[in-house]
């Protein structure tokens, strides 16, 4: 299928067609991982460029993650392990760079503050997860052998 390019914009009626070189954009890209079927455009790349919209999805794609890290915090699961809180930190860690080196283009400073030091907040208490659940491995594995 030949590709398409279109131009969206409220103060024009029509949706013109044209091409546009992505490269010389500046502005936030996304790839929409919409996975329900429908009749209609098919969306592969999007490209805000209005700073209002970039700071909002980029304030509210934040939240959505600073959450799911919480969830897994505060999960009681019996499967939490070592091995699975290590990914999370690991995760943690590239989501901590991609703030820094893609997100703070877009966003205030103070809100990067902010957000940094959420993330180490939930890196911290991940951390201490983690020693939790090695001194309860040691503290089983020494009472069985006795």
């Amino acid at each position: 299928m030949k590709e398409k390019h279109y131009i969206c914009d409220k103060d024009y009626s029509k949706i013109s067609q044209c091409y546009l070189d992505y490269a010389k954009v500046k502005g936030f890209h996304i790839k929409p991982q919409n996975t329900i079927e429908y009749d209609g455009v098919e969306v592969s790349k999007l490209t805000v460029v209005k700073p209002i919209l970039i700071e909002k999805v980029l304030k509210r794609k934040n939240e959505r993650k600073i959450n799911s890290y919480l969830t897994f915090l505060v999960s009681d699961e019996e499967d939490d392990d070592n091995e699975t809180t290590s990914l999370v930190i690991d995760d943690l860690e590239r989501y901590k760079i991609m703030i820094m080196n893609k997100y703070s283009k877009f966003l205030d400073k103070n809100y990067i503050k902010a957000l940094l030091k959420q993330v180490g907040l939930v890196e911290y208490q991940l951390k201490e997860k983690i020693a939790l659940l090695s001194e309860e491995k040691t503290a089983k594995k020494g009472r069985g052998h006795r």
